[in-house]
């Protein structure tokens, strides 16, 4: 049986953890603050019913025209862009990228301990809920999504196996460039090169899995 990737709360958490440190909230296009913005986004993808199109599989795994639609509308959110400039193929390998990049640190036994998950939780959205402007936003993004905080912070530690499994992953590929090219590794502040290095790794995942993945794109 196939299993559909689903909408994805850390593109929230991640904003709300940089909104909380300073920065102005930022707007959408319609001058909407963004966290409500993407609240609505992960509610309509959540309700999707009817025809919901297959536009991409690989092995068990299946990407639908819903998640495709919300991480093209999050994505643009976040750049303050224009949905219509992110192509559907673009959206599609990303998403089949962090999949296979799930795969590979789960192989590598990267998967992290329930102590880093709470410690990663604590970092984000306790300490975000914490200060005034952080609970406003997250409050804003969960009336915006229909749900309630709890369920928020029961969403994420749902996820958080998989999103730290795969930034583990990636600093250890930046960690084996650097010693592969004598290079200082920081891992606050990787060289670029590093960095450039992880998006070369998940271009060849892509590349090596191209028999493994059907389309059905438009």
């Amino acid at each position: 049986m196939k299993r559909a990737l689903f909408p994805a709360l850390c593109l929230a958490a991640a904003l709300l953890l940089s909104g909380c440190q300073g920065s102005p909230a930022a707007q959408s296009p319609e001058d909407t603050p963004v966290e409500e913005s993407l609240g609505t986004y992960y509610q309509e993808a959540q309700d999707q019913t009817g025809d919901d199109p297959v536009l991409a599989v690989y092995k068990d795994q299946t990407v639908l025209r819903s998640v495709v639609d919300y991480q093209k509308q999050t994505q643009a959110a976040l750049a303050g862009v224009d949905p219509a400039t992110l192509s559907d193929r673009e959206v599609v390998d990303d998403l089949l990228k962090n999949v296979l990049l799930l795969e590979e640190a789960e192989a590598r036994g990267l998967t992290p301990t329930q102590e880093e998950i709470e410690q990663y939780l604590q970092e984000t959205v306790y300490t975000a809920y914490e200060l005034p402007e952080g609970k406003e936003q997250i409050d804003n993004y969960c009336a915006s999504a229909g749900i309630s905080f709890e369920e928020y912070v029961a969403d994420l530690r749902g996820q958080a196996p998989r999103f730290l499994a795969k930034a583990k992953l990636k600093e250890v590929v930046m960690e084996e460039y650097c010693q592969a090219h004598g290079l200082p590794y920081d891992r606050m502040n990787p060289p670029q090169e590093a960095q450039e290095a992880v998006e070369a790794y998940q271009d060849q995942l892509l590349a090596d899995h191209q028999g493994e993945i059907t389309y059905y794109l438009p």
